[in-house]
Order: structure tokens, then sequence, then C-alpha cells
């Protein structure tokens, strides 16, 4: 597996590399450059001595003087010695027949010169050692000619070589950072809006192709795995507050059972007692009124099982005020227990409402419960639709006349397991599932009390979620 690490350490190494190979690079030439430098005031001194050389042996054929004949003897000694130490080096640049040229020009001008003597002008030793000295001249322009050349295609080198160095180093920055943005800053970007989708309740895997096992790769499928997990959690905690709830009016649904099935036992009783002598009109009246009993019955578990199903979201466009009826339904028993008096006022022709109508009661559940604890002496209860004004959204206000909420603990009620409640009475996960329920709505909720009148609590739900 390589890691984003042994790749960072492997960039690093490389620029290493390149800086490291750019001063190598740099030392060498600089100690090259020097030695051509140096090469070159040789030839230099070379050429001068040639020139000298020259510059006597005109003034020889010009005054005659004898003395000038041993200045040109001198300086055509100093230019043998620095042709002879120079060979390798001259053979290195001219080619060798031009070394050989030279070399021969060099033997031609002592035999001539030893063979002169003080006051022979003779013009044909004396075009023949002009000839010479010009073959002479000649040779050492080329060479310092050639030398520059060279000298000039290391300073070429060390122009050009930086500029591929810079040019592979930009090359290599580019790399970095499309490696950082796809491995590294793509991949946190994506983990980022997943977290603050989780922080607002929608647990969604990262869909996010894992194509090299890394550090990062690592964190989104561990990160993935937490959102399954805390995804499942949250469908447990579902249920279970679903559980809490039922729990809650339970009595109330057995005292409203209660009532179709000793009816149902009456009306039985009456056709076993007198059946022989009730009519078959009256027969018929019981038979449907046992019949109507037994609806009446399959309705209340009908309407419990409903609420309590376990399946996943399933979100429908359905009527509000359906939902809300069927809700009243189940909390009939437990508002007349309470002495709570219920009102429902639903907005006519109100656009239906893509939702998932279990969870979405639930939530209602568990706010309209909160209101009835609220009310220990009993009070008023009312639920709300209408469309939001100015928005494309449904409100639903659950408003009770309770004992209210400290304003310091409004911000913390949506929070898990926190409650008001004395303890043993609430687990304080009803209004987080209702948070959590909301926000897989793509709605948003909002809460207003005031201590000893009343709280009130408002749902915002899209038209087209």
């Amino acid at each position: 597996m390589q890691t984003i690490r042994s790749r960072l350490i492997i960039i690093f190494v490389v620029c290493l590399s390149f800086i490291g190979g750019l001063t190598i690079f740099y030392y060498y030439n600089i100690f090259v450059l020097e030695k051509k430098l140096l090469l070159i005031e040789q030839f230099d001194d070379f050429k001068d001595n040639i020139l000298e050389l020259r510059r006597y042996e005109k003034n020889y054929f010009l005054t005659g003087k004898p003395a000038h004949m041993g200045q040109m003897d001198r300086y055509l000694s100093k230019t043998e010695n620095s042709f002879l130490k120079l060979e390798e080096k001259i053979k290195s640049i001219l080619d060798v027949s031009e070394y050989n040229r030279c070399a021969s020009a060099l033997k031609e001008y002592r035999k001539i010169l030893e063979s002169n003597a003080p006051y022979d002008k003779k013009v044909s030793k004396l075009e023949d050692l002009r000839s010479k000295g010009k073959i002479l001249t000649t040779f050492s322009e080329e060479l310092i000619h050639k030398k520059r050349i060279r000298i000039a295609e290391v300073l070429k080198q060390m122009l050009i070589i930086p500029l591929a160095f810079n040019a592979g180093f930009v090359f290599l920055v580019l790399f970095v950072m499309n490696m950082t943005r796809e491995d590294v800053l793509k991949p946190l970007s994506m983990i980022q809006t997943a977290a603050e989708n989780a922080g607002k309740g929608v647990f969604k895997p990262i869909g996010h192709a894992v194509r090299k096992e890394n550090e990062v790769s690592q964190c989104i499928a561990a990160f993935n795995k937490m959102v399954v997990e805390i995804d499942s959690g949250q469908e447990q905690l579902l249920q279970s507050r679903k559980m809490a709830s039922i729990g809650t009016f339970t009595s109330g649904i057995a005292h409203e059972l209660n009532n179709p099935i000793n009816n149902i036992s009456l009306i039985v009783d009456s056709l076993i007692e007198d059946s022989e002598t009730l009519s078959t009109a009256e027969c018929m009246e019981l038979y449907n009124d046992l019949m109507a009993q037994a609806e009446r019955s399959s309705k209340i578990v009908k309407n419990l099982l409903e609420f309590s199903r376990t399946d996943q979201d399933h979100f429908e466009n359905i009527s509000m005020k359906e939902m809300i009826e069927k809700t009243q339904r189940l909390l009939k028993n437990e508002l007349t227990i309470k002495r709570v008096r219920f009102q429902a006022r639903v907005q006519e022709n109100l656009p239906k409402v893509r939702i998932d109508k279990s969870r979405l009661q639930q939530a209602l559940v568990n706010l309209l419960l909160n209101g009835i604890h609220a009310m220990p002496d009993g009070g008023d209860l009312t639920l709300t639709i209408e469309h939001d004004p100015g928005s494309e959204n449904i409100r639903i206000d659950v408003r009770d006349t309770g004992i209210g909420i400290p304003e310091d603990q409004l911000e913390s009620i949506f929070d898990p397991f926190f409650t008001t409640k004395k303890e043993g009475e609430g687990t304080g996960l009803g209004l987080s599932v209702t948070y959590n329920i909301i926000k897989r709505h793509n709605g948003r909720i909002s809460v207003e009390s005031t201590l000893g009148k009343g709280t009130c609590f408002s749902i915002f739900l899209p038209v087209k979620a």
C-alpha cells in the first residue's frame, strides 16, 4: 500500500535530488569554466609570444640589428615550449592536421632563423620566414577562437540546464498539486460535506470511488462504516422512541379497545339469549352493530400498527388532513385522561406534501405528547397546518398552554437525552428524534416558549421535497 506519507517522502526526496543535482551541475560547470578560462589564458600567452616573435622579426628585417635576432630566438623558444606543454589540449580542440601544420611551421621557422646570418636579407628567406610566421599567428588565433566557442557552449549549458531543471520542478509541483487535490483535498471536501449532512441528521455514505489504498481512503471507509452504523442506530432509536410513545398512551388504547369489545360481547350475548324471540330485522340490526364494533376495533389496531411499523423511509404524496385525523384518533384517550382540549385547524386546498407518513406522524405524536405532558392540570392543545406566507413551505404549529420552557434551555431541547421533565418521566429522546425526522424531510423546526403561558413548535416542510 502506497500511503500518502510515503508518496510525500518520495516527492521530498525527488525535490532534494533536483536541488542537489542543480547544485552539483553548477559547481561542476563553474569548475570546468574556470579550467577553460585558465587554458585560454595560456593560449593568449602562446599567441602573445608569437606576436612578439613577429614584431622582432619585422624590426630585424627593417633595421638588421643583431639584438632583434636574439629577441626572435628568445620568443621562438618560449613559443616552442608553450606549444609542447599545450600539445594534448591543443589536439583536443583542433584537428591533428592543423596541429601538425603548426608544428611543421615552428620547425621551419627555427631552421630559417638558425641559417640566417645577421645581415642576410635574401628575399626568399624573408618571404619564407614571414609565411611561417603567418601560419603561427593564424594557428594561435584559430585556437583561441575555438576555445572561446567552447566556453560560450558551457555558458549556454549553464543557462539551458537550469531552465530544464525548473521546468521539471514546475511539472513536479503541478503533479503534487493535482495529487493533493485528487487524493486529499477533494475527498476531504466530501468528508466535510458528509459530516455537515450528518450534523443535520442526514446519514449518507460518501460516494467516493476508492482507487488507491491510502490514509484518506481509509478515513472515508471508516466514515462510511460509521454513517451506516449511526443510520442503523437511528432506525433503532426511532423505533424505541415509538415504543416509548406507545407506552405513554397504552392505557388509553386499551380503554378504547375495551369499549368495542364489550359492545361486541353484549351483542353476542343478546343474539344467543334472545335469538328465538328476535325478528329478522332486529337480528340484522344487531349483526350490523356487531360489524361496526369490529370495524372500530380494527381501525384502532390498524392505526397502532401503522404508527409502530419499522419499514425504511417511504415517501409519498399524501393529504395532511387525513394524517392529522389518524394522529388525533391515536391520542384521543390520552387527551381525555389528561383533560386536554384539542383542536386541529387545517387550511383548505393545501398542496400535497411528499413525506414519510409514519415518520412524520411519529414526530407529531412526540410534539403533541410533550404538549399534553406540559399541561398536568389540563389546557388547550392546538394543531395548525397552513401554507407559510412568502415561501414554498407547509407550516405545522403545535401550540400548548402549558408551563413553558426556560429561555436558557431552548437551544438544548433538541439535543439527545436533554429533558426538562423530572427524573424517570422522560428519556430526552423525543425532540431529538423529531428533529432528525424533520431534517430527513429537508425541513426545519423551531420553538418559541414563554414560562407560564405555553410553547409553540413550528415545523416547515417544503412543498417540493
